[in-house]
């Protein structure tokens, strides 16, 4: 019989979970007043401590449905690091904690913990039904192990599908079993919070780097592979500007490193693998794994990751060929995985004395988010124009050239409210919020000109500063090896909001594109901050930018609405009024496809805005992507731009944008035109569901985009799709991501749906094939279902004279609630906003429109005209005067 005891190399330093823990040895006391469990219990009003031996186990019970448990070696120092992400105190919430020999149970009104004397946790519903369990196996503290991971905890993954954890290019949906590391990088964005359809989810409160699953097992191959370069130093220089993406270098390679080998399963069933392609980020390069023939991983653009995940479904027995792939590395590389049957959930941090996570339980993914954000805080509301077009491109080179384009945009009629002007408008030889004046002579006249025709400014502002002046002037403390200034510093956080502010919203720019906040210019992490070592607390970077932006900004401008673009995000960066978007991708099919599950994922960690490149960032041989030659003829890329664009529509922030491009949509030829009139006319169209559906995001801790699995979590169908999402509450979109595709499988869940374009009933709990005309994406609208719709407008806050129509969608009962306010102030928080209460009956065919609540149009003084069509019915127009009716339809 194994033993089972706790195994203590040294009882301040390290403790080490066995692999399985059964009761043998008998030599710790049972310690406290009458207690039942055989190890000493404290109870407190918010927190039950369990001493274990050297182990100190403390469960505070946040609120009915949050729990935070610390796992601690006894007489270990307390942390000083800040808690950057969470901002909910303990509750007043009732709670039972019952004693036996073997475990306690603590209960409140949503879930039961139990805790076994072997130190395991369990959690349960409040009907005994498990949620999840944690596992001794893989779970340990040992603060002194320099070479790996220094913290780990382990928990059972059952018949269930995972989503969260932030944006990676890997295209996986699902990440149960899947290994990979939660580290900032351009494209990848590490955010420790997962969902699971059972429940509950897991918030990881640890800051360093974090491996997820790590892969236990290692596939050998014969020779190491080669590695050698040859440099080919090449700079393009214009005007003094490196143009080249951060001064890139381009190398030639002078080989491919590819190895191969042969692999047999012992087991069938899915296989997740991790390929370690460097041991840091390089620029340029491919990583390639094919298993006879099959690409599990395949990578190929400008920013290249560390680690790359894949997963293949392989039989027992069966040799396979292996085939990697690595150029452009420093290493060989290595290539790990996990065979089927690993079915653990494993958080494994780099630095750290202490086991610390949260378990958030709700009755499904949008509860378990909800209640997340009541954990790390809500988004809230951006102004009305955000939710607009964003004309974006690298770059206007001066202030002639970028008010040429807004005025043409207005002339040529395309509705837009934001332009963005990108890097080096900055003096020659500097990097930082300075204007040029050779290039951009009166800022604050570009700004007025843009605000008369009703356009918005936003400017990309690094944390990274090379400028002398700025540096004495704010006195910005930077971190060493690096010019990101250290933003850990709260006097250098303020210093850093005033240089922006004076530089930028002094002048009437409306929102700042914090670009490089991962930061990867950081090389040596060793090196100390404010608070500590940067190791120590290198993920939530951008959460502190974007958290001195918004606190900036609230309290110098405290009635308008804070919206800013970032690279990277981390846990509770949502309550600082920041979007992020996915980084310098190419354009390519597979990067496009590769988009959609990285933004789910991404919203499904709790950060509900995210966006991306319409059309890719890399997207021509101009612009270091060499698969097309002109982006402006090649019929293949204006059809990528295309079925881009139409992702772009329905995902939470509607913004393009290009390197070494003119991305205005006249410039691709007239067909392309069309159909991003169409698409930019139809998001102006829906803003008044998109407005309503973002006030949900801001009360209800709701997602603007999501997988089907966040509103069908017990369909199993639902759990690996990754071409479909929900935009809203109620419109399911498809995204054709094949070239030359004019007809796309789904699945529909259970229920009825109605074509978008066509207004044709589909049925529900099948897959169908569905037309995908080029001009056209795959719409689908769930019966039951409420659907306001604007007119026309060349801008989000636009009045026109035209009514509001109200679509409704048969079928089923619906509900909907339309929401008012001012468009661009905070007066919402003060209550200062409008709501029609909206309630159809599919029983007596009736519409009832109710006032929820009337401080801001003030309903009876300015009626309200309303258009209601009934899909495949009747029409009804009415005017709304504030009192309660009912309109027979």
């Amino acid at each position: 019989m194994k033993k089972s005891i706790l195994k203590l190399k040294n009882k301040l330093t390290m403790v080490r979970y066995a692999s399985t823990l059964s009761i043998v040895v008998l030599v710790l006391l049972v310690v406290g007043c009458q207690s039942k469990y055989k190890y000493k219990v404290d109870r407190s009003e918010h927190a039950v401590t369990i001493h274990q031996d050297s182990l100190i186990i403390n469960i505070e019970i946040v609120d009915k449905a949050i729990i935070h448990v610390r796992k601690e070696i006894q007489g270990t120092q307390e942390s000083t690091l800040p808690d950057y992400v969470t901002i909910l105190e303990p509750q007043n919430v009732a709670w039972d904690l019952d004693e036996s020999e073997d475990y306690i149970t603590i209960s409140t009104e949503a879930l039961k913990v139990l805790v076994h004397s072997d130190g395991k946790i369990e959690y349960t519903s409040k009907e005994d039904t498990n949620l999840l369990s944690e596992t001794n196996e893989l779970t340990f503290i040992e603060p002194n192990n320099e070479d790996g991971h220094t913290v780990s905890q382990a928990f059972v993954a059952d018949d269930e599908a995972l989503y969260g954890l932030g944006q990676y290019q890997s295209g996986i949906m699902n990440w149960r079993n899947v290994p990979m590391r939660l580290q900032q990088y351009n494209q990848e964005i590490a955010i420790p919070f997962l969902v699971s359809t059972k429940g509950y989810g897991i918030y990881w409160h640890n800051y360093s780097l974090t491996d997820f699953n790590t892969p236990q097992n290692e596939i050998q191959f014969a020779s190491l592979g080669n590695v050698q370069t040859k440099n080919n130093t090449k700079e393009i220089v214009v005007n003094g500007e490196k143009e080249d993406v951060a001064s890139h270098i381009s190398k030639e390679e002078a080989a491919k490193n590819i190895r191969e080998t042969t692999f047999t399963p012992t087991k069938t069933g899915e296989y997740t693998f991790m390929a370690l392609s460097d041991n840091n980020g390089r620029m340029r390069g491919e990583i390639r794994v094919t298993i006879d023939g099959d690409d599990i991983i395949n990578y190929s653009t400008i920013w290249m990751p560390r680690r790359y995940s894949g997963k293949k479904y392989l039989e027992a027995g069966k040799e396979y060929k292996v085939v990697f792939q690595n150029t452009g590395a420093k290493i060989p590389g290595k290539l790990f995985y996990n065979e089927p049957d690993y079915n653990k959930t494993v958080f494994s941090s780099t630095v750290g004395n202490a086991i610390d996570y949260y378990l958030v339980r709700g009755d499904n993914p949008a509860e378990v988010i909800s209640q997340y954000q009541n954990l790390t805080g809500k988004a809230p509301m951006f102004p009305k124009s955000a939710y607009g077009f964003w004309q974006c491109r690298e770059r206007y080179h001066n202030q002639e050239e970028l008010l040429a384009n807004a005025h043409e945009m207005r002339n040529r009629k395309i509705p837009f409210d934001n332009i963005v002007q990108d890097w080096f408008y900055w003096p020659k030889k500097t990097k930082g919020p300075e204007w040029d004046k050779a290039k951009y002579p009166d800022p604050d006249a570009m700004v007025d000109e843009l605000k008369a025709l009703n356009l918005k400014l936003m400017v990309s502002v690094w944390p990274e500063v090379k400028n002398e002046r700025l540096e004495a002037k704010y006195d910005l403390k930077k971190i060493k090896s690096s010019n990101y200034v250290d933003i850990y510093d709260e006097g250098v956080s303020e210093r850093f909001y005033r240089m922006l502010s004076d530089s930028m919203f002094h002048k009437g720019v409306s929102a700042i594109w914090l670009d490089g906040t991962e930061p990867e210019g950081v090389r040596d992490t060793k090196v100390n901050t404010a608070v500590g070592p940067y190791a120590k607390v290198q993920n939530p970077y951008s959460l502190l930018v974007t958290k001195a932006m918004y606190e900036g900004r609230r309290a110098e401008f405290p009635n308008e609405r804070v919206f800013n673009l970032t690279r990277s995000a981390y846990s509770g960066q949502q309550r600082y009024g920041a979007t992020s978007w996915s980084g310098d991708v190419e354009a390519s099919w597979e990067q496009l496809s590769e988009q959609i599950p990285a933004g789910l994922n991404f919203t499904m960690a709790g950060v509900p805005y995210w966006t991306h490149d319409i059309g890719g960032f890399f997207r021509d041989s101009k612009s270091i992507n060499p698969s097309f030659d002109s982006q402006y003829t090649n019929p293949e890329f204006i059809e990528l731009l295309t079925r881009w664009f139409q992702f772009g529509t329905f995902s939470p922030i509607f913004r393009i944008h290009g390197y070494v491009s003119e991305t205005e949509i006249w410039r691709y030829g007239q067909e392309f035109e069309n159909t991003a009139r169409k698409f930019i006319d139809l998001r102006y169209q829906l803003m008044p569901y998109i407005y309503s559906e973002a006030r949900q995001v801001t009360n209800e801790g709701a997602l603007l985009m999501s997988p089907l699995a966040y509103q069908y979590p017990n369909d199993k169908n639902t759990w690996g799709i990754k071409d479909q999402l929900f935009f809203g509450e109620s419109i399911m979109v498809g995204i054709v991501t094949e070239y030359q595709k004019r007809e796309k499988e789904m699945y529909f869940p259970q229920g009825e749906w109605y074509d978008f374009w066509t207004n044709e009933k589909i049925e529900g709990g099948k897959n169908h094939t569905v037309k995908a005309a080029l001009d056209e994406t795959p719409l689908y609208v769930k019966a039951g279902s409420i659907i306001p719709f604007g007119p026309k407008v060349q801008y989000a806050t636009e009045e026109t004279d035209e009514p509001l129509r109200l679509k409704i969608y048969p079928g089923k009962d619906a509900e909907y609630t339309l929401y008012f306010d001012d468009s661009e102030s905070y007066d919402y928080e003060k209550g200062e906003y409008s709501e029609l209460k909206l309630h159809y009956s599919e029983a007596d065919k009736t519409l009832e429109i109710a006032n929820g609540k009337d401080d801001f149009i003030h309903f009876k003084d300015n009626p309200t005209d309303l258009v209601i069509e009934v899909i495949g019915g009747k029409t009804e127009s009415v005017l709304y005067n504030g009192t309660d009716m009912s309109i027979n339809l």
